[in-house]
């Protein structure tokens, strides 16, 4: 026989299922039936374990459920009472001695998920959307559409801007590049000096010193047996640059003085400048002032202070200093130019000292030189600008008469013709020719005379090679014996090429022409060199050079050569 525990769940299960589908058919049973209530529950637990329900009435007996119209009475062996009340109650049952309850299983309790942290961002906005739109668009660099901007933008006067353009077609649009960060500037001149400035103007102070050595110091002649010595040169001088709006002022003023320590009879002094300024009256009018300086001396082997004797010489350097200063005014009428000037001169000569213990008296040839300039330009074209000039002067010495008798009081004139040209970035320069003539008032002096041309052209092949010619012709005094002057024509050539941002090379040559008219004496001579400027810094650079020096003249033991040894070091601001 089964357990009666196991055979009572089972018919009290069958029993509840037949009783809710009963019910369930009933309208009123099934809107009445909610669920059982806690003692359901405990009878259908007691009935599994066996043991009837410790409390609770026993239900009444279910009646048979009523059938449909057309359908028989299906029996259950159940009675389901009328009132369903105790059993929405959770009343028990009792079905032949068997207890049960309706189950449910326990309350599902809700599970409480924890919250998000760090809480969630709110995701931007896509690329292109109405809060962020498309750049503007820009027609391609080569388009034709570019291309007509960039010209319209030209031919607008100035304070006119051109009207928004209309977009562009799709055809010809590109997004405009991303900005970058401009590369910085680089510097033309790294190394050049940078100047004090004086208010507006630019002063360049430089010192050099320098050492060598020089195998001829005094230039003599081969017969004098000439010896060489070391030597120490001490330089120094400033560039004056002006960077007004109007007006204008440039200078520049070098001086040196060289020791040697083998042969003191050889130091000597040199000096060397030039100022140009310019009042700017009005835009056709301004007034120019023009000033010149030149410190030079005669080598003992000059022909114009030889003693006329094999045993006796010249001791000592004898100084040359001539100053001048021009003054005058510029008019231009459209596209004439005329330029009109006063010169003055003063040049003094230092005394020859002679190895017999005689002097030379050369300060009595010291004289005054005044004079005028007179130019008539035509701007024929912005790169061409032909001229003509004509200059007159009169010479006065302190002396009537030199210490060979002569009369060297002058006058003198020079006509030229020209052009100032650039025929291109590269080329550009000035040339010039004409006619020079000086008569003296001793008879005995025939007149100083020749052709006179003077060039300067400068080439620039590139930005780190330039090439300068220059030529010119001058008519100078001297104390030769029946020689009325010099005509002299010189001609130098300079190539300066940069290896480097900081290393220059230059070479130079020059040729010179030395014509003593009325004593039938000619010089020929020149000179090579090479030299090095390695800039350390804007401020420090390293100098070194050399130099062949060659006269070849028709007066007696005045013929020399000699080479020139030089480093230094620079300090400029």
């Amino acid at each position: 026989m089964a357990p009666s525990g196991s055979l009572g769940s089972r018919v009290a299960l069958a029993a509840l299922c037949a009783a809710y589908a009963a019910l369930a058919a009933t309208p009123a049973a099934s809107q009445a039936l909610p669920s059982l209530g806690q003692s359901g529950k405990q009878a259908v637990r007691a009935s599994k374990k066996g043991a009837a329900p410790s409390s609770g009435a026993p239900l009444p007996a279910l009646s048979p459920p009523v059938p449909k119209p057309g359908q028989a009475a299906e029996p259950l062996g159940l009675s389901i009472p009328s009132d369903p009340a105790p059993l929405m109650r959770g009343a028990t049952i009792d079905n032949g001695g068997v207890s049960t309850s309706a189950n449910y299983g326990p309350p599902v309790r809700r599970e409480k998920l924890p919250r998000p942290y760090p809480p969630p961002r709110t995701p931007n906005p896509p690329p292109f959307s109405p809060k962020n739109p498309l750049p503007a668009l820009e027609p391609y660099k080569s388009s034709y559409l570019a291309k007509q901007r960039l010209r319209l933008r030209a031919t607008l006067p100035p304070g006119l801007v051109a009207p928004p353009p209309a977009p562009p077609p799709a055809t010809v649009a590109a997004e405009p590049t991303i900005k970058t960060k401009p590369k910085p500037k680089v510097e033309a001149n790294p190394y050049d000096p940078l100047g004090v400035p004086v208010g507006s103007t630019l002063i360049f102070p430089y010192v050099q010193t320098s050492g060598g050595y020089d195998d001829n110091p005094n230039r003599l002649a081969p017969n004098y047996n000439p010896r060489g010595s070391t030597f120490f040169r001490g330089e120094g001088g400033v560039k004056v640059k002006s960077n007004w709006a109007r007006h204008s002022l440039e200078g520049e003023l070098r001086g040196g003085y060289s020791e040697y320590f083998n042969f003191p009879a050889a130091n000597r002094p040199d000096a060397q400048g030039q100022m140009a300024a310019r009042y700017d009256v009005t835009q056709d009018t301004a007034l120019d002032l023009r000033g010149r300086l030149q410190l030079d001396t005669q080598r003992p082997g000059a022909p114009a202070i030889q003693p006329g004797q094999s045993t006796v010489y010249v001791v000592n350097r004898p100084a040359i200093l001539g100053v001048g200063t021009q003054a005058g005014a510029s008019q231009k009428f459209g596209r004439i130019g005329v330029e009109l000037r006063g010169t003055y001169d003063r040049v003094w000569y230092q005394n020859a000292q002679y190895s017999d213990g005689t002097t030379l008296n050369l300060a009595a040839t010291s004289y005054n030189d005044f004079g005028g300039l007179l130019r008539a330009s035509y701007e024929a074209t912005p790169d061409l600008k032909p001229f003509v000039e004509g200059t007159y002067d009169e010479r006065l010495h302190d002396s009537q008469q030199d210490f060979n008798g002569f009369y060297r009081d002058s006058t003198g004139y020079i006509a030229r013709g020209g052009a100032q040209f650039n025929v291109t970035d590269m080329v550009k320069g000035e040339i010039s020719g004409g006619y020079g003539r000086r008569d003296y008032a001793d008879p005995r002096l025939v007149p100083l005379r020749g052709p006179v041309i003077d060039a300067a052209l400068i080439y620039t092949p590139s930005a780190l090679t330039t090439m300068t010619l220059r030529g010119s012709t001058s008519l100078n005094e001297t104390t030769l014996a029946n020689a009325s002057g010099v005509l002299t024509r010189a001609v130098s050539a300079t190539l300066s090429h940069d290896l480097m941002r900081n290393l220059n090379v230059t070479l130079t040559g020059t040729y010179f022409y030395n014509n003593y008219q009325g004593a039938d004496v000619v010089e020929r001579g020149g000179s090579v060199g090479v030299a090095l400027d390695y800039k350390v810094t804007r401020t420090v650079s390293l100098r070194g050079s050399y130099r062949y020096e060659l006269l070849d003249t028709t007066f007696p033991n005045a013929d020399y050569t000699a080479n020139v040894y030089l480093v230094g070091l620079r300090f400029q601001l």
